[in-house]
């Protein structure tokens, strides 16, 4: 597939994963402060790096949450691999800092868009903007997980990925630190 206009992302509550896993249904943050596990001290607003080493330490990987899908696009509307390549850049630098206070981190978004630059010559033929493709994909390492990080990245509340993981996540009553505020 040559690089196309961004596929349209479907919402948590919409998509196949979602209804089968019984994922939380909701795409809004503040809905999240009201789910059970929020209120069970799962979710944790305002954390950083060093709140997630007390709980991850050398132990269990952590999920990194970050935003790609609305952060590699280009100006035309399509997949870029410049925005792509930034996006990753600033999840290798989340990795990096939980690195450094002795923590394992796990990013989907570095390995999918690793993956990606290697497959696009002649053309890109892994899509992207597939939701169900990168759902099912990041499934498994989110479930390997002791945790999912969600750091302060531009975009990471228009995310309907991010609010996905977490909403699994705290499903599953695996904690959730999210770096910044309630959006």
């Amino acid at each position: 597939m040559t690089a196309a206009a961004p596929l349209p992302v479907q919402d948590a509550a919409t998509s196949p994963g979602a209804a089968a896993s019984g994922a939380f249904r909701s795409n809004g943050w503040t809905a999240l402060r009201r789910h059970p596990a929020g209120r069970a001290d799962l979710l944790r607003w305002h954390a950083d790096p060093a709140l997630v080493a007390r709980h991850a330490r050398w132990g269990r990987p952590v999920y990194l949450a970050s935003p790609y899908t609305l952060r590699a696009v280009g100006p035309d509307g399509r997949w870029s691999r410049d925005q792509s390549e930034a996006a990753m850049a600033e999840a290798a630098r989340e990795v990096a800092r939980l690195l450094e206070v002795g923590v394992t981190a796990i990013s989907p978004v570095e390995l999918s868009a690793a993956a990606l630059h290697a497959t696009m010559f002649p053309r890109l033929w892994i899509d992207p903007f597939n939701p169900v493709l990168w759902e099912d994909w990041c499934r498994p390492l989110l479930t390997v997980c002791a945790a999912v990080v969600v750091p302060e990245i531009r975009g990471w509340s228009d995310s309907t990925g991010i609010r996905h993981e977490v909403a699994s996540a705290l499903t599953a009553q695996v904690p959730v630190f999210i770096y910044g505020g309630l959006p």
